[in-house]
């Protein structure tokens, strides 16, 4: 399984763009199952979705199992070529509906959320200590580790987080850290939002990872959201914009195809108006 991951860091690392430079082999990985409510007038969508959380002494990196799997396949296609891999087989496993990547401690003491947009690889950054925690006595087991709750207000919801400090390591799905052990579970109180832990290991031999100065675009949290959207009601004008005297990408629709494909766009924004991050 590590062989498998270990090629990721290539591509998502790399994408990376900071006067910083920084070499960390990443010791953990923690799986994560979110369970979700996309739509707030249709609870009864229910979606899931696996998550990884790769850990080193002082930085993380959280993607959705799709993503990684992404650029894993990109990368040995890359240096490999295509191989025997079907192309449906491919896109089946690297489903997501979850494209960023958020790394803690990258730079120094932040949080960068990250998502790439055609050939544009945009960042964000945030204050590592994000969140005001408070611990409560309240305890109960948790696959198989002794877990505390604490509670906190984030971005317009309210959470319940169990942590243990069997696994001394201040991290989590997603942007939470700042507990004195690993998360196993987080969700916000109206249970839209659900983080529960199915798995930990640690390697016996940790991925090398250097973060280093690349092609990135540094934008604020504002920007980078209206820009998500723009691209996710109309992907096509987005990837006209991009286009280069080197390289140009045409796409040659079929009569009305061009507009049945955007009317889906948008009924597919509508139906997502319940974001993780309410402001």
């Amino acid at each position: 399984m590590q062989t498998a991951f270990s090629v990721i860091f290539f591509f998502i690392v790399s994408t990376l763009c900071s006067q910083t430079q920084i070499a960390e082999p990443l010791i953990y990985r923690a799986s994560y199952e979110l369970t979700y409510k996309p739509d707030s007038t249709n609870p009864e969508d229910v979606k899931k979705e696996e998550f990884l959380l790769y850990r080193g002494n002082n930085l993380s990196l959280f993607a959705s199992k799709g993503r990684i799997l992404r650029d894993s396949l990109a990368a040995n296609i890359k240096l490999n070529g295509m191989g025997t891999i079907d192309i449906s087989e491919r896109a089946a496993m690297t489903k997501t509906n979850f494209n960023y990547v958020i790394y803690k401690g990258f730079p120094e003491d932040r949080i960068s959320y990250t998502y790439k947009i055609i050939r544009d690889h945009l960042r964000y950054e945030e204050e590592l200590d994000l969140f005001s925690w408070e611990i409560l006595p309240e305890t109960k087991e948790l696959q198989g580790f002794s877990a505390q709750k604490a509670t906190t207000t984030y971005a317009g919801r309210d959470y319940v987080a169990w942590f243990t400090s069997e696994i001394p390591i201040p991290d989590g799905p997603y942007k939470f850290n700042g507990l004195p052990g690993l998360i196993l579970e987080v969700a916000d109180t109206q249970q839209h939002y659900v983080f529960t832990l199915t798995g930990f290991e640690k390697y016996k031999d940790p991925l090398s990872v250097e973060l280093k100065a690349s092609d990135f675009i540094k934008t604020d949290k504002k920007k980078l959201l209206a820009l998500k959207k723009e691209y996710a009601l109309n992907p096509f004008a987005a990837l006209e914009r991009s286009n280069t005297a080197e390289k140009t990408v045409t796409i040659n629709f079929k009569e009305g195809q061009k507009e049945k494909l955007l009317k889906e766009a948008k009924e597919k924004v509508a139906r997502e108006n319940n974001p993780i991050e309410l402001n």
